[in-house]
């Protein structure tokens, strides 16, 4: 009996060790960029000739990467960065643009001289690092898109129209509780946990409404535009996609002139990346492997 108290301990000891060192690996840093009107909190992890750049989503923030930031350092440099207006990163301007985020990450590319640099995308992201590739910046060696570019060439009802139109006026004057709701209608899978479920809508509540409206807003009307971006990439487009709601191929084969390939979490909402960890790791190492 003392014997397997002991060992108890011993193991109990050696897995909290084992963890303490893992996260005292993960630094949390920041960085001025863009002549010091920008400031960029991220997370950096791990060593290796190619750097994992993971970009969050909509209202959300870097430590819904921490399990991948975790898993991938074993092999390679992962960063995680808050986009400007969201975490703890900030930002000296009024535009919040597809366009300005990809200036960002740009300038986050060359301010840290990141080499063999891999864009991983989510949501609004995947926007973000389309229009990042059209930078033309050296450094960037391919593009992993998550859970995003899936109604390519669909059409919608009036109904589906209408019902989206109808919900930016609530969203504009009742940011802090319509945020939320939005999550509730369109993000999630019916197996979703309720405990992901709270933490998206509470990070979706507390964000900043005028930013979040606006980057909401313009992320729209800059994906209007995603059909045209994607026949100029230079990128074959890898896509982790989930299947709370299917992705149309047949847009993806009808635009993606270099080419594509999905990758599918199923019984997963918007993010797979902390509801189906284990799942989204295995699909993006072997998206990673094929890119070699």
């Amino acid at each position: 009996m003392i014997k397997t108290i002991l060992l108890i301990v011993i193991v109990a000891i050696t897995f909290n060790w084992s963890n303490a060192q893992i996260n005292l690996k993960m630094t949390e840093k920041k960085i001025k960029i863009r002549n010091n009107q920008v400031e960029i909190n991220y997370y950096q992890q791990g060593e290796g000739d190619t750097t994992l750049l993971f970009l969050h989503g909509w209202c959300i923030n870097k430590t819904y990467w921490n399990n991948q930031l975790s898993y991938f350092s074993k092999e390679y440099n992962v960063l995680a960065i808050d986009h400007a207006g969201f975490g703890k990163s900030t930002a000296n301007r009024q535009n919040w643009t597809i366009e300005e985020y990809a200036e960002d990450v740009n300038s986050f590319i060359d301010s840290l001289q990141l080499k063999n640099v891999v864009l991983i995308g989510h949501s609004m992201s995947g926007e973000i690092m389309i229009q990042t590739a059209t930078l033309n910046n050296p450094n960037i060696i391919g593009l992993v898109g998550v859970d995003n570019f899936k109604v390519l060439d669909v059409e919608f009802t009036p109904e589906q129209m209408k019902q989206m139109t109808d919900f930016f006026p609530l969203l504009q004057n009742d940011f802090k509780n319509s945020a939320p709701m939005y999550a509730d209608m369109m993000m999630f899978h019916p197996s979703t946990s309720k405990e992901i479920k709270d933490r998206v809508k509470t990070d979706l509540a507390n964000s900043n409404a005028q930013i979040g409206y606006e980057s909401l807003m313009n992320y729209m009307q800059y994906s209007m535009t995603d059909a045209q971006m994607l026949e100029k990439l230079n990128f074959p487009l890898n896509l982790i996609n989930c299947d709370y709601f299917p992705t149309n191929e047949n847009g993806l084969k009808n635009h993606c002139e270099n080419g594509y390939k999905v990758e599918m979490i199923t019984e997963s909402g918007h993010y797979p990346m902390i509801e189906k960890p284990t799942e989204f790791n295995l699909a993006l190492e072997k998206v990673l492997t094929e890119m070699k």
